[in-house]
Order: C-alpha cells, then sequence, then structure tokens
C-alpha cells in the first residue's frame, strides 16, 4: 500500500458515522469493497460484515478481525429547551472532543449541534459551569444546543437512544509531517490495512488457508460483535488488526515499527502467534515493538473471554491521543499492511523453536 492509497481510503472512511449500534454509513461503503474482493460475503444479525477468501492449503482457517464502529455518545434525554443529555459510548470522554460542532444522527438524517458545557461569565448561581471550573468534566455537564423545540425534534427522529458523533468537518484526516491525524483512526485506519491486504490476495495466488475477514460491529462497548461471529463461523484462531496506544509507561515509541500486544486487560495472547508476527516482521527488515497494555482490550481477548476462539493475536500500528484526535505514523501504517499480507500469503518468516533448557 502507499501513502496515497492509504489517504484515499481514510478519506473516504473516516468521515463516515458508525458509532456502536448505528454504523450504517460505513457499512454502505464497506460491502461494495467486501463483495469486490471475497468469494463469499455476509452480514449477521450482529451486524459482522464477513467475507470469505479461499485458501488452496490444508490449514486451519483463520479470521482477521477489524472493528468498523467508532466511538461516540447517545442521547439519554431531550431538556425542554431542546438541548440534549448525553451518555458516552464505548468509553468516550467529552474533553477529548472539546465544545464544538457534533453530528445528530436523526431518523430523518443527520442534523447539526453544539456540544458545550456554558458561559464562563457566570456564577454559582449556573452550577453546571461553576462545577467544571474546579473538576473533572463530565457528560453531566455536557449539553447539546439544536435550536429546535422537542417537538420539532421528535417530528425529526431525535430521542433518547439517537447516537451523536463528532461533526464530519472535524473528521477529514489531517497529513502532518510524516503523521496522519485524525478522529477514530482507531480503527479505520486498521479497516483500510485489510482492505488493501484483501484486494492483494484477491489478486493473486490463494493464500495457504481460507481466511475470514470481517468488519466488526460495537468492539468498543463489549467486543461484542466478533464475539458472536467467532461463534458462529466455528474458526478457533482470530487476529484482531487494532491500534496500538504509545505512553511512556508501556516502552513504546510513535515511529514505524507495528506493534504486536501480548497482554492486555482481559488477559493474555498466544505468544507462540505473536512470536511468528514478530520473527517475520524482523526478518523483513521492518522491526517490532511489543506492548504489555493494562486499559486496552480487542475483538480477539474479548472473543475468547467468551470461548469463542483460541488462538489470538493483535497486529497494530502505534498510534497517540488515543480515543481521541489520534495521531500515527504513516509508515507504521504501512509497515502493518506489508507485515499482515506477507504473513497471510503464507510466509512464517524463520522459525524459533524453544531450545531446551
Amino acid at each position: 500500500m502507499t501513502q496515497e492509497r492509504l489517504l484515499n481510503y481514510l478519506e473516504l472512511l473516516l468521515p463516515a458515522h458508525s458509532p456502536g449500534g448505528d454504523e450504517r454509513e460505513v457499512d454502505e461503503l464497506l460491502l461494495p469493497l467486501f463483495r469486490k474482493y471475497a468469494t463469499e460475503v455476509g452480514q449477521d444479525a450482529a451486524e459482522n460484515i464477513w467475507g470469505l477468501i479461499r485458501g488452496s492449503g490444508d490449514l486451519p482457517p483463520l479470521v482477521v478481525a477489524a472493528h468498523k464502529d467508532e466511538l461516540g455518545m447517545i442521547v439519554k434525554r431531550v431538556e425542554r429547551d431542546g438541548s440534549l443529555r448525553l451518555q458516552e459510548i464505548g468509553g468516550a470522554h467529552p474533553w477529548k472532543y472539546g465544545e464544538g460542532l457534533v453530528d445528530i444522527l436523526a431518523d430523518s438524517g443527520v442534523i447539526p449541534g453544539v456540544m458545550g458545557v456554558g458561559s464562563l461569565h457566570s456564577t454559582e448561581e449556573t452550577p453546571r459551569v461553576h462545577y467544571a471550573r474546579e473538576h473533572a468534566l463530565g457528560w453531566e455537564q455536557i449539553r447539546v444546543q439544536t435550536r429546535l423545540s422537542p417537538r420539532e425534534l421528535d417530528r425529526l427522529g431525535v430521542y433518547p437512544g439517537t447516537r451523536v458523533v463528532v461533526h464530519r468537518s472535524r473528521k477529514q484526516p489531517y497529513v502532518w509531517n510524516d503523521c496522519v491525524c485524525g478522529f477514530a483512526l482507531d480503527d479505520k485506519a486498521a479497516l483500510a490495512v485489510m482492505l488493501e491486504c484483501m484486494e492483494q490476495l484477491a489478486a493473486g495466488p490463494p493464500p495457504p488457508q481460507d481466511i475470514y475477514f470481517a468488519a466488526t460491529a460495537i468492539e468498543e462497548q463489549m467486543c461484542g460483535g466478533a464475539a458472536a461471529l467467532a461463534a458462529r463461523l466455528g474458526v478457533d484462531t482470530m487476529l484482531a488488526l487494532e491500534i496500538g496506544p504509545v505512553e511512556p509507561e508501556y516502552g513504546l515509541e510513535l515511529d514505524d515499527r507495528p506493534i504486536l500486544w501480548y497482554k492486555d486487560r482481559i488477559g493474555t495472547y498466544t505468544k507462540n502467534f505473536c512470536d511468528e508476527f514478530a520473527s517475520l516482521a524482523t526478518a523483513m527488515g521492518l522491526g517490532i515493538q511489543r506492548a504489555v497494555y493494562s486499559r486496552a482490550s480487542s475483538d480477539a481477548t474479548g472473543s475468547r473471554l467468551g470461548g469463542q476462539v483460541g488462538r489470538i493475536a493483535v497486529l497494530s500500528f502505534p498510534v497517540l491521543n488515543s480515543h481521541g484526535y489520534e495521531v500515527a505514523p504513516i509508515g507504521g501504517i504501512l509497515a502493518m499492511e506489508r507485515l499482515l499480507t506477507a504473513y497471510l500469503r503464507g510466509d512464517r518468516g524463520p522459525r524459533q523453536d524453544r531450545k531446551p533448557s
């Protein structure tokens, strides 16, 4: 994949709204591409999109998963003045978004609103703003102004359960030196990697095993989509494509080396599966980073927790400001795609058997 192709994918995917449970905009983009590259395509009751590329060998099948849902908000209630009270979806924090434009995904279409806290030119008589001055900002202090009445909002199809996301004008990718920036690089850059890999595999000789590519739903809330798909497919091995959050506590750097997850908050990953990618990355001259995360999770550990899969790994690209305005080295995303495609074509790199002690 070239930088130009990556940016083309991101320009397509990032502006498409896909808050957990209302992912229809990105579904409309992904389904035609899956049908173009895969021999069999489907969408299940959990709203996962999957496509099968048949292999020629006798290796057991593999699921490659990248989630299509993004962080967002959900309307808790409509106030008498037509403003909206919100709750988070998937661990979103208001201070990651700041005051500004949002899109309200009404039944009648997308309508704009302005998310904010209120005027700083106020006193204790405005308790919501006064509280925010001295405490961590929470969703209790946030309102979305609509400039519409509750009756108008009801007519447009805005009610408790309606999703709210960052405004489309704020979601275009931005190239900054050697990096690309944007909201929802988690996980739409991983979707771009998966789509590029699907295209390359579809154009070449068959891989050595059947591969199910999956754009999974509601990963940010419960890793529930991938678990449901794995249970239906009956496939025992899952590779999740993800972001790799970079912070000093994990000993990681924001560079072009892909990141392998060896543990997250749910549990550990299959070491020999992870090591296969590390060995191949070294043989390809890409380099690799290894992560043990305390607060992250993935479709892979979520699915193993429920007993749907047994052998799991996560391949990711480095990211700064995860779950906010994310920054990722372009070279890291491109290296991740090279490594993934080589692995799925059957290149496992030099074998590194453990010597007996």
